[in-house]
């Protein structure tokens, strides 16, 4: 396992190994945290954009082996080397095994969004410092129906800036819903 800057050669690597294929938004993190095998890349976790957002991906063929659970425990330890304030995660709660993972990290559920018909994320976070118990109370606005509105019209205007600002590069993710955002809004 090996910290690693993003750039052109790993962005390759990455794509070499299909792991980016699976979530191209690893391709947009500041840095990653990478297991290897052969050369190959197993597993990756990485974070990037203002709001410090982790993405994790584990090639099929090396899921249940526990590379997800170390791959984000160094992705942790590293982010506080680096003097991060906290961390910020997107999973859909349908997927169970993510949940678990970050669960077992102490990620606090912030609020949820749906997106969309289709896609569904819980926002949550861990905090190391202060400044990140700041930016929790900021994001726990939207765990409101009037906090959740003002969100999807800024998703809806800000959608070109996901990369920058949210380290987020999945191609096929769809517009924003409003309508969708509101009418499912749901308290956690």
């Amino acid at each position: 396992m090996r910290i690693v800057n993003t750039d052109s050669r790993i962005i390759e690597k990455l794509r070499m190994s299909g792991i980016s294929e699976q979530m191209k938004t690893l391709e947009s993190s500041d840095w990653l945290v990478i297991d290897e095998s052969n050369e190959d890349i197993t597993g990756a976790v990485g974070i990037g954009g203002i709001f410090h957002v982790s993405s994790i991906q584990v090639n099929q063929n090396f899921r249940g082996k526990g590379i997800g659970k170390l791959l984000q425990a160094e992705l942790i330890q590293e982010a506080k080397r680096r003097g991060l304030s906290f961390v910020t995660v997107f999973i859909d709660p349908r997927n169970e095994t993510s949940v678990k993972l970050h669960d077992s990290f102490n990620y606090d559920t912030i609020f949820r969004i749906h997106y969309s018909d289709e896609i569904i994320q819980d926002v949550k976070l861990i905090v190391f410092k202060p400044r990140g118990k700041i930016i929790k109370k900021f994001l726990s606005c939207f765990n409101y129906k009037i906090g959740i509105f003002f969100l999807a019209c800024a998703l809806k205007l800000t959608k070109p800036l996901f990369k920058k600002v949210l380290s987020y590069n999945e191609e096929d993710t769809p517009s924003p819903s409003i309508r969708t955002i509101v009418s499912k809004f749901e308290k956690i």
